[in-house]
């Protein structure tokens, strides 16, 4: 049984900032589709889950950039399980050139829910019999939950519309970064460490506001719906 899956990517003019740094979001979505197409080939992808009326929902996902790759140039992104606990799974990113350089590594946090009650199922029987997961960890011990911030900042308001919808009729997980990126402008610093936490799904036509906050090198962005719920957090640190 395949324990670890890798694909290669030819990056695109579209995947970089103008500083021709990757953009948070291109590195979310070359992980997402990984672990999409490594979850089909162990069994439990979006289609065998839709039959037993169960759906993957990330919990949130943390990235270190090592090094910045070059524009259109190919790189190799791998993943890997990690043994679930009772109701969570971990998975694990590695991003490299050709050359096998180390760019990005990363660590997700996921849960399955049953898709008509919307509640947290258990982790047992996800994973095909015989897998051997690795041990191999981007980071030490399990993800923190970011800490909310006090608002000092007006931040700035979206629309979540039509085509940032998946196919769970949710904004999709990546866009959330490019929410995280308008309210902070960064301009010219560098995202060197990246961590979102969703909280609760934003559907379509739902406003959201965006707050930012910095701390030096700290920066936190959060989304609050209009009726005070907050929907996501996200922590970076900026050079």
């Amino acid at each position: 049984m395949q324990n670890i899956f890798s694909k290669a990517f030819d990056l695109r003019t579209s995947d970089f900032d103008k500083n021709q740094r990757l953009h948070p979001s291109a590195i979310l979505d070359l992980f997402q589709v990984v672990a999409g197409e490594h979850a089909n080939i162990l069994g439990c992808g979006i289609e065998a889950l839709a039959g037993k009326e169960l759906l993957w929902v990330l919990v949130r996902t943390k990235y270190l950039v090592l090094k910045q790759p070059k524009m259109f140039s190919r790189v190799v992104v791998k993943t890997w399980p990690l043994a679930p606990s009772r109701v969570g799974f971990q998975r694990e990113y590695l991003m490299e050139n050709e050359a096998g350089e180390p760019l990005v590594k990363a660590s997700s946090d996921w849960v399955i829910i049953n898709s008509s009650t919307r509640r947290i199922a258990p982790a047992s029987n996800i994973y095909p019999e015989g897998l051997v997961h690795l041990e191999d960890k981007s980071f030490e011990g399990r993800l923190s939950k970011i800490a909310d911030f006090e608002v000092t900042d007006n931040g700035i308001s979206v629309i979540p519309g039509y085509s940032q919808l998946d196919m769970n009729g949710h904004v999709n997980n990546t866009k959330y970064a490019n929410y995280v990126l308008d309210a902070l402008n960064p301009d010219m610093e560098e995202i060197v460490e990246f961590q979102i936490d969703y909280r609760h799904e934003v559907k379509s036509g739902e406003r959201l506001n965006v707050y930012p906050c910095r701390l030096g090198e700290k920066a936190f962005v959060k989304g609050v719906s209009e009726d005070g719920e907050l929907k996501f957090m996200a922590e970076m640190l900026i050079r």
